[in-house]
């Protein structure tokens, strides 16, 4: 028996202790050897940072920063030299309460202020608009269970010590990049995917073994592939953990924005930091219905995408605005062939240049449609058909052709003899130098873009802005002294004459 037994344990495979396993190096360029030389780069970076104790042992943190951005693709002209606008915003994080709040603004040429607030009590929460531009006194999102992994996966990217430490806590979502070079410094990279899904890519210092920033990669409708690379410097302590004193955001290669930061740690905390302010609504129940709403004869709006316009002639359709990305585009063209069967779309017409009004123009482009635009855009248009795209290819890669641009100065028309389309360029304004409006005279229809606001949700209008008093007295240059319906290209709402005149009255003018 004795003998059987010790053939059997000599034929068994030979097991280490589980001990004595852990102590063997992985093998070179396993995933393993990738976890635990990521590992060991960030345990450096959380000893320079202040040592793992220190940094969890803060109670909460604070930071309020300012500094401009630089309006890549948001400016008056349609390339570098970039506008300069002021930017700003706070985090706050109660880590023992699981609470936190945030809020960022950004001026736009000629428009002002624009921006939003969060407040989250562990997966609860509210997002608002402070300015009330867009939504007036409309909530804009509820969270609830993961829905609130967004807001939360944003506390870390603004305060670098906590990174740290989610990163650390993740288990085994580490991975080393090995060594890269940023800004002519050599860097270890780790990538690391935070609890709302997002993959970034953490830098640190070879050198001191300092935590350096973070990039992440995305596509754009206007320049295709694009690193996001934020970069902290000028550290210093505060309660023995070090925090940046400056970041600065990269769009590629240029500098989107320079911020100066400015950290609290265990402040005393008021609970209304973490409360919606009085006089805000929950939102409505959106309206179901036909995705293209007729608002005029022969006219309607893509509902599901803001306030795309369709105006349909007898032979061919017609489509003011192509925002976003080839796919927001073409979810549009898509809804416009369903419903008329048949019916090519033979123009469209973005506003201007910026990503939010002609993104989407590839997409048009494949479809065979001419672009019309003024004469000062037709090369930023020529530009984005030649782009190459990796991350999110489109189909109008593979075509090779060229687009089909037409160009007007001060004024084109569109007509068939029945519908009439005429296209007006009111630019130079204090938001683009060059800016398509359109007007259908016999449905009394006046279609623009960003020169004038009203809240798409919640109702009542604003007091306009001066680019809106301006608009105001280029229509009554151009005979436009009536309509019917007033149109934006970021919703769908329709302003009448009165609440376009009451907007105008609260900001002091009645010269319209």
């Amino acid at each position: 028996m004795k003998t059987v037994l010790l053939v059997l344990l000599l034929s068994l495979p030979f097991v280490v202790p589980a001990h004595e396993r852990a102590a063997e190096p992985a093998a070179a360029g396993s995933t393993l050897a990738s976890y635990q030389q990521a590992r060991a780069v960030l345990a450096r970076a959380i000893e320079v940072a202040g040592g793992e104790a220190a940094i969890r042992r803060l109670r909460n943190v604070s930071l309020g920063y300012t500094g401009h951005r630089n309006m890549i693709n948001q400016s008056r002209r349609a390339f570098p030299p970039w506008d300069r606008e002021p930017a700003s915003g706070s985090v706050v994080v109660d880590l023992e309460g699981e609470r936190m709040f945030a809020d960022n603004y950004t001026s736009y040429p000629g428009i002002g202020r624009f921006g939003g607030a969060w407040a989250l009590k562990g997966d609860r929460g509210v997002h608002w608009e402070p300015d009330r531009n867009h939504h007036g006194s409309e909530i804009m999102m509820n969270f609830s269970g993961k829905d609130a992994d967004g807001p939360w996966a944003f506390i870390p990217r603004w305060i670098p010590p906590l990174m740290l430490v989610d990163a650390w806590d993740g288990g085994t979502n580490l991975r080393s990049l090995g060594r890269a070079v940023r800004n002519g410094k050599p860097m270890h990279a780790l990538v690391w995917t935070q609890r709302d899904g997002a993959t970034i890519t953490m830098l640190f210092d070879t050198a001191s073994g300092a935590f350096s920033g973070y990039e992440s990669i995305h596509d754009d409708g206007v320049y295709g592939d694009v690193i996001n690379c934020i970069e902290y410097s000028g550290w210093r302590a505060i309660d023995g953990v070090y925090f940046p004193t400056r970041r600065t955001d990269w769009f590629n290669d240029e500098i989107a924005r320079d911020l100066e930061l400015r950290y609290r740690v265990d402040a005393a905390l008021a609970d209304s930091q973490f409360e919606l302010p009085s006089g805000y609504a929950q939102p409505k129940e959106t309206e179901t219905g036909e995705r293209l709403r007729e608002i005029g004869d022969g006219v309607y709006l893509d509902t599901h995408m803001g306030g795309i316009m369709i105006v349909e002639f007898d032979d061919f359709l017609a489509v003011v605005e192509c925002p976003g990305n080839y796919s927001m585009s073409h979810s549009t063209i898509a809804a416009v062939r369903e419903a008329f069967p048949g019916k090519p779309v033979r123009y469209v017409v973005p506003s201007h240049t910026h990503g939010d009004h002609g993104g989407g123009a590839r997409a048009y482009f494949h479809a065979g449609a001419t672009l019309v635009t003024t004469p000062g855009h037709v090369e930023f248009y020529r530009r984005l058909a030649r782009v190459s795209r990796t991350i999110s290819p489109d189909p109008y890669d593979a075509t090779k052709t060229s687009p089909s641009i037409e160009t007007f100065r001060d004024k084109w028309v569109i007509s068939d003899g029945s519908q009439t389309m005429v296209l007006y360029d009111i630019g130079p304004n204090a938001h683009s130098e060059e800016l398509t409006m359109v007007h259908l005279p016999r449905q009394g229809i006046v279609w623009q873009a960003d020169v004038y606001f009203s809240p798409g949700t919640g109702g009542g209008v604003n007091p306009a802005m001066p680019i809106g008093i301006d608009f105001a007295k280029k229509l009554k240059s151009l005979g436009i002294d009536d309509f019917q319906a007033l149109l934006e290209a970021h919703n769908t709402r329709i302003v009448t004459m009165e609440e376009f005149r009451r907007a105008l009255a609260l900001a002091g003018f009645r010269g319209y």
